[in-house]
């Protein structure tokens, strides 16, 4: 969970009582997207970039690596060993993280307003952009990410998720589109 500066780590093993159980120190800026991956949370941390957390131990998790993105890190979702960086005005950012010390770009993909959300299916990154709808990316060429698709919201776009056929995409003053 990220609260502020810090990234939290709740026991939800009891759904009613939610318990925290470790936090990272100050991160640089605020967090916007947290996604879990083996033993590391990737932090979408605004203008602090992307940040690598190691969260194998659960009440003391550390900062282990970071890159500065070109824009505001909005979202991550993490596919293998590859973190995707909803930018804001930079688009799709592609983070190889097999080495999570060093995460290094390996592509990206602008798109035409500000990306604020991304989640990855199988060889396809479904980003909202706020100005744009939402762009379906195929990313199955993580160096060479392109447009396939979209979807014109008929306001800004700011989160998606995708379940089976299906992408919910969350617009303001608009709701919900399936």
């Amino acid at each position: 969970l990220g609260v502020g500066t810090s990234l939290i780590v709740l026991n939800v093993a009891n759904p009613d009582l939610p318990v925290v159980v470790g936090r990272t120190n100050t991160l640089p800026d605020s967090i916007y997207g947290v996604a879990v991956s083996g033993s590391y949370a990737y932090v979408a941390d605004y203008y602090g970039g992307m940040r690598v957390v190691n969260i194998a131990n659960p009440a003391e998790p550390v900062e282990v690596g970071d890159i500065y993105t070109i824009g505001a890190a909005n979202g991550v979702a993490v596919a293998g060993s590859y973190a995707y960086v909803a930018d804001s005005a930079s688009g799709l950012r592609v983070i190889d993280v097999s080495n999570p010390q060093r995460p290094q770009e390996v592509g990206s993909y602008d798109t035409p307003g500000e990306a604020w959300d991304v989640t990855v299916v199988g060889t396809y990154a479904y980003v909202p952009d706020r100005a744009g709808g939402m762009r379906v990316i195929n990313v199955s060429d993580p160096q060479n990410p392109k447009e396939v698709g979209h979807f014109d919201a008929p306001s800004n776009a700011y989160g998606v998720e995708v379940a089976g056929n299906y992408a919910y995409v969350v617009a303001s003053y608009s709701g919900l589109r399936v």
